[in-house]
C-alpha cells in the first residue's frame, strides 16, 4: 500500500510541474487511443448484427418467425469518431428488425431510430429492449421505450401481422417468446 501511495504522489508531483512535453505526450496518447476506438469492445459508430435468441433457452436456439431466423441490425453511423465525439454524440442509431429469407439475404420487418444514451464511452442504452411473440394471427412486438420517431413497418410477408405494444415493465418484454435486451 505504501508503494502505491508513493507512486501516485510522485506522478501527481510530476504533472504539477510545468513539464509541457509530458502533458502534450499524455494528451496525444489519450487522443490516439480514442481515435482508434474501433478496436474497443464498444464502438457506437460501427454497425452490427445481433441474432435474437429464444429467451431463457439454455441451448441458445435462434428465434424464428414462420421458420425464418430473425436478427436485429444497427446501421453504421457515417460520421467519423471525431465528429461523434466533439459535435454530435447523440446522433440516433438506426435499427432494423430483420428476417433471413430463403436465399440467405436479410430483409427488414421494421425500422426505428434511437438516440444512444451514454455517449462515446458506451455504458448506456442503444435502443429499446424488445420482445417478440408469434401468435396464431399476429406477431406482437413488445418494447419498453419509445423510439426517436416511432416504428416504421416495412412492406413484406409480416407487415400485415405486426402489432406494436408498449410494455408496462421489463417483465413484459422478458415474458415474450423471444427477447433482445
Amino acid at each position: 500500500m505504501q508503494i502505491t501511495k508513493i507512486t501516485v504522489s510522485q506522478a501527481v508531483q510530476f504533472f504539477k510541474k510545468k513539464d509541457l512535453w509530458a502533458k502534450i505526450a499524455l494528451t496525444v496518447l489519450f487522443l490516439s487511443y480514442l481515435s482508434f476506438c474501433r478496436a474497443c469492445f464498444f464502438n457506437p459508430i460501427a454497425g452490427e448484427i445481433y441474432p435474437i435468441y429464444k429467451y431463457g433457452d439454455k441451448n441458445l436456439n435462434q428465434c424464428e418467425l414462420n421458420g425464418k431466423k430473425i436478427f436485429l441490425e444497427r446501421e453504421n453511423q457515417n460520421e467519423s469518431f471525431w465528429y461523434d465525439f466533439f459535435v454530435d454524440t447523440n446522433a440516433p442509431c438506426v435499427w432494423h428488425l430483420q428476417y433471413q429469407d430463403d436465399d440467405g439475404s436479410r430483409k427488414n420487418i421494421l425500422t426505428y431510430r434511437f438516440v444512444i444514451d451514454g455517449g462515446v464511452a458506451g455504458g448506456g442504452s442503444l435502443g429499446p429492449d424488445i420482445g417478440i411473440d408469434e401468435r396464431q394471427d399476429s406477431i406482437v412486438i413488445i418494447y419498453d421505450a419509445e423510439p426517436f420517431d416511432g416504428f416504421t413497418i416495412e412492406p413484406g410477408p409480416f407487415s400485415d401481422k405486426i402489432v406494436l405494444q408498449k410494455g408496462a415493465s421489463r417483465k413484459d418484454i422478458i415474458s415474450a417468446h423471444c427477447a433482445m435486451e
